[in-house]
C-alpha cells in the first residue's frame, strides 16, 4: 500500500475496515427467502442494530439463530477469515463456548449473495443464537472478571496455530497501527482532551512501538469486549458465550487483552485500574506474559480506550447528522480516560494472582 502520510494511511485503513461505505440494506423478505432457499429455515426475523453487518435474530419454532449479512464493501475473503477462525476453534477447542456456524443445505459455512451494486458479493451466515446475558449488563465480581480473562487466554491459545491468507489485513482497530493515528487529534476540540491523548500517544511511542517487531504475534479474536462476551452468574464457568470474530487479525497477543481491559478502565472511578487488572490476572493464570509485554499492556489498554474515543470523534465529523449522538457516546470514554490518567499507573508485579473464584 503506497500511502505517504499518516492521514492517507488512516483513510486507507478505514476503507479496508468497512467504515467509509454507505449502508445498504436488504429487505427482510429477501433475507427470509435466502434463508429458506439456502438453509431450509423460515420463521420470524427481527433486525438487530449493528455497526457494519446486517444482523438479525431468526426464530424458527423452538430454535433461535443469528443471521449476518456482510456489507457490500467488505471482501468475502475477510468474512471467510472470520468463518475459518470459528471453524478452527470448533475443531481444536470444542469445549470453548464459541458461537457455532450452521451449514447451508449444500454443506457450506457461508453463502455468497451476488451484489448488483458494490465492489463485492455479500456473504450470508447463520449461527446458533447463544444463551446468556451480555457481560456489559452484569456487575461482575473479581473472581468472575478473572474467568473472563482466563476465557480469552484459552481462545488465544487455541488460535496459536491458526493461519489464513488474509490474517494480516488492515484493521483500524488494530493497535499495531495506533502510533499512526495522531492525525485523529485534529477532530478533538477541547484542549484538555488533546493533552490527555497526546500523553498516551507519547507513552505508546516510548514503551510499545520499540517492541512491535518483537512482541508475540498471532491471529486474535480482536474484540473481546463486554458486548461480545455472554455470561451466566449462576454457572461455575461464568462465561457461556464468545461471539463476533469480525475483528480477527494477526497482531501482538497483548492487544487482544487490551480490548477487554480498555472496556473496564475507569468503570470504578475510585479504583480506575481495579476491574481491568482482575481480567489480566485471570488471563495470566492461563497464559503468563513476559514483564516487558505486561508493561506494554498497561499503555496499550489506555491506547485502545483512546482509539475508540478518537474514532468516534472522527466519525462524528464524517456524519454531521449523527454528530450529537456519536459525541454523546464518546463522552464516557474521555471521562474514564481522565480518571485512569489521574490514578497511579500499576507497577510490576501488578496483582498477586488470586485463583479464588
Amino acid at each position: 500500500m503506497n500511502v505517504s502520510t499518516d492521514s492517507e494511511f488512516i483513510d486507507a485503513v478505514a476503507s479496508e475496515s468497512g467504515l467509509l461505505a454507505e449502508q445498504s440494506q436488504l429487505a427482510d423478505s429477501t433475507v427470509l427467502e435466502l434463508l429458506e432457499q439456502c438453509y431450509g429455515l423460515n420463521g420470524t426475523l427481527v433486525r438487530i442494530p449493528t455497526e457494519k453487518d446486517e444482523t438479525f435474530r431468526l426464530r424458527d419454532g423452538e430454535e433461535s439463530y443469528l443471521v449476518k449479512v456482510s456489507p457490500p464493501d467488505e471482501d468475502p475473503v475477510i468474512v471467510q477469515l472470520q468463518t475459518a477462525c470459528m471453524e478452527h476453534l470448533e475443531r481444536t477447542a470444542p469445549d470453548l463456548p464459541v458461537q457455532r456456524l450452521i451449514r447451508s443445505l449444500a454443506g457450506d459455512p457461508q453463502v455468497l449473495i451476488p451484489a448488483p451494486e458494490g465492489p463485492f458479493d455479500r456473504v450470508l451466515r447463520v449461527m446458533r443464537f447463544m444463551p446468556g446475558d451480555l457481560l456489559a449488563t452484569h456487575e461482575a465480581s473479581p473472581g468472575q472478571l478473572q474467568l473472563v480473562g482466563s476465557s480469552l487466554a484459552r481462545v488465544g491459545l487455541a488460535l496459536q496455530d491458526f493461519e489464513h491468507p488474509r490474517a494480516d489485513r488492515l484493521l483500524l482497530w488494530d493497535l499495531k497501527h495506533f502510533h499512526r493515528m495522531r492525525p485523529l487529534l485534529d477532530y478533538v476540540d477541547e484542549q484538555h482532551k488533546r493533552s490527555l491523548a497526546e500523553d498516551i500517544f507519547d507513552q505508546f511511542d516510548e514503551t510499545v512501538v520499540p517492541l512491535l517487531d518483537t512482541l508475540t504475534s498471532q491471529v486474535i479474536h480482536g474484540d473481546f469486549s463486554p458486548f461480545n462476551v455472554l455470561v451466566n452468574p449462576h454457572t461455575p464457568e461464568y462465561v457461556t458465550g464468545i461471539i463476533d470474530f469480525g475483528d480477527a487479525v494477526r497482531t501482538p497477543v497483548i492487544f487482544d487483552i487490551s480490548v477487554t481491559m480498555a472496556n473496564l478502565l475507569g468503570t470504578d472511578l475510585d479504583n480506575p485500574w481495579e476491574h481491568a487488572l482482575h481480567v489480566m490476572d485471570g488471563y495470566r493464570s492461563i497464559h503468563p506474559l513476559p514483564d516487558r509485554e505486561l508493561e506494554a499492556l498497561i499503555i496499550s489498554a489506555q491506547a485502545r480506550l483512546l482509539l475508540r474515543a478518537l474514532i468516534t470523534q472522527w466519525r462524528a465529523s464524517q456524519s454531521p447528522q449523527r454528530r450529537d449522538y456519536l459525541l454523546s457516546h464518546s463522552k464516557p470514554d474521555w471521562d474514564r480516560l481522565a480518571a485512569t490518567a489521574a490514578a497511579p499507573a500499576p507497577k510490576l508485579p501488578f496483582h498477586t494472582l488470586n485463583q479464588t473464584h
